[in-house]
């Protein structure tokens, strides 16, 4: 058995060599820029579905204002997916992975071995021990698992609740689980003890008492809007919503405000930027053709 342990201990060695010795040797760096192959793939569906609503109005499937609102959700889809990815930090030329890898190696590969050996070297009895240590399926555990995280962050916020960012996560667990009204209720707690300072808070709440009333976001998600526009001007998500909102009540000169707003944000020529150009100068020619002289007098505001 001694001389067993001895050879297994060798060849151990052995391997590390193998996974060591190409780390530790020097690489020259290389950046570039991030790939762009999950935007293309995004403008990509984007066109498809386009091209297909396109043709639902030519059949007369559709009206034209359903058109136009169908097309805005599709641009509002891509703006939020743009950028989220935007968003996302870039890899840095600084640090090493090796270290931890290279740790991480030495430790696993002598503990892999003897797990491996226990399971399927000792006979029988260990691979029936194995067996009965592995979950029935990967997808159940973790449907489990991330059911059990939501439940003790729901508890742990119920026994301290003044924490709006432990309920901002709490709602967006409950999106991905696909609850949005308790996710609405989540974010209406974040907004209750002290999200109402959080512009992505606000905003996120927003969009999401938005989904609920079919659409209408100047239902109940209005304010939220506002109150995310006064504590920052011009955030991006919050100038969108605010253009949209306008649009879908008719009020294209708000609209074409706070959509000049926004296309302030964008890179110039980006995809982003086209579409916001785009949705202007649909805006502008609504409000050319309405603009006819009236020696009447002037409409009164609506109450």
């Amino acid at each position: 058995m001694t001389l067993f342990w001895t050879l297994a201990a060798l060849l151990t060695v052995a391997a590390l060599l193998f996974l060591f010795v190409p780390m530790l040797m020097t690489r020259p760096s290389r950046e570039g820029p991030p790939s762009t192959a999950v935007t293309d793939a995004k403008v990509s569906v984007y066109r498809s579905q386009l091209a297909d609503l396109e043709a639902d109005r030519e059949a007369g499937t559709i009206s034209e204002d359903q058109f136009n609102t169908a097309r805005t959700d599709l641009q509002r889809s891509l703006l939020e997916a743009s950028e989220g990815s935007t968003g996302a930090p870039a890899r840095g030329s600084k640090g090493s992975w090796r270290l931890p890898v290279g740790i991480g190696g030495l430790i696993a590969v002598p503990v892999l071995a003897v797990v491996i050996y226990q399971g399927y070297g000792a006979g029988e009895a260990g691979l029936e021990e194995t067996q009965r240590s592995t979950p029935q399926t990967a997808e159940a555990g973790t449907d489990a698992n991330m059911e059990a995280a939501v439940n003790a962050l729901a508890a742990r916020l119920e026994e301290n609740p003044d924490d709006p960012g432990g309920w901002a996560l709490l709602g967006r667990s409950l999106l991905f689980m696909d609850q949005p009204r308790a996710a609405a209720g989540a974010y209406a707690q974040a907004i209750r003890y002290g999200g109402n300072e959080d512009p992505d808070i606000l905003v996120t709440y927003a969009d999401l008492l938005g989904s609920l009333d079919g659409g209408d976001l100047n239902a109940r998600a209005l304010p939220f809007i506002t109150q995310a526009l006064e504590l920052e001007p011009d955030h991006t998500n919050a100038l969108w919503l605010a253009g949209l909102a306008a649009f879908r009540a008719s009020d294209y000169e708000k609209t074409e405000g706070y959509w000049e707003r926004l296309a302030a944000q964008l890179t110039p020529g980006s995809e982003e930027a086209e579409l916001i150009r785009s949705n202007l100068e649909e805006v502008r020619s609504r409000l050319n053709s309405t603009a006819e002289p009236d020696n009447g007098p002037p409409a009164s505001p609506p109450q």
